[in-house]
This record gives C-alpha cells, structure tokens and sequence, in this order.
C-alpha cells in the first residue's frame, strides 16, 4: 500500500493537533485560597506468584499530595508543590491551563 504525500501531510497535521490541547497556556490568576489534598498512590514493588501459579502484581499503596490553588472566580487549579508553597491569597501567581 501506497501513501502519499498529502495523506502524510494530513494524518501528521491531525497527530500534532491533538496535542496543542496538553500545551501548557500560561495565565496569572489572583490566588483567593490554596488547598493540600491527599491523595491514595498505588505503586508496583514487582511481580510474584500465587498459590496457583498465576503471575499478580506486588503494589503498595501509599499516601500522596496534590495540590491546588483557586482563583477570584472560584476555580481551582492543580499545581506543583513549589508554587503551592509560594502562593499567598490575595497575590498573583502564574499557572498553566
């Protein structure tokens, strides 16, 4: 089977459009109030055997942290532990969208 050029072109153009929805798009937002939530993260230790002989996934589940910050108008934002530490309520902050 043969493609062409303007298949190529098209099928590349799609592939890459579905991404510019990821891109981050800086915005500087009044921060009104910051939140630590805690989070269950289930993380794989490796693999083992059961009595059966099936192989099953070792995993250990341990507490984690997001956090989140929300603007004037009452959305909230996730953001990075670091600018989580630097927010302070009634100053602005530069997330992504």
């Amino acid at each position: 089977m043969r493609l062409d050029g303007i298949t190529v072109l098209i099928t590349t153009m799609l592939g890459l459009g579905g991404c510019a929805a990821l891109a981050c798009a800086p915005v500087t937002i009044v921060v009104a109030d910051k939140e630590e939530r805690p989070t269950l993260v289930s993380q794989p230790r490796g693999l083992r055997t059961d009595e059966l002989g099936r192989v099953k996934e070792e995993r250990r589940d341990s507490i984690g942290h997001e956090y989140w910050v929300r603007d004037a108008d009452g959305h909230w934002v996730r953001v990075s532990e670091a600018q989580w530490q630097a927010a302070e309520p009634g100053r602005p902050l530069e997330v992504c969208r």
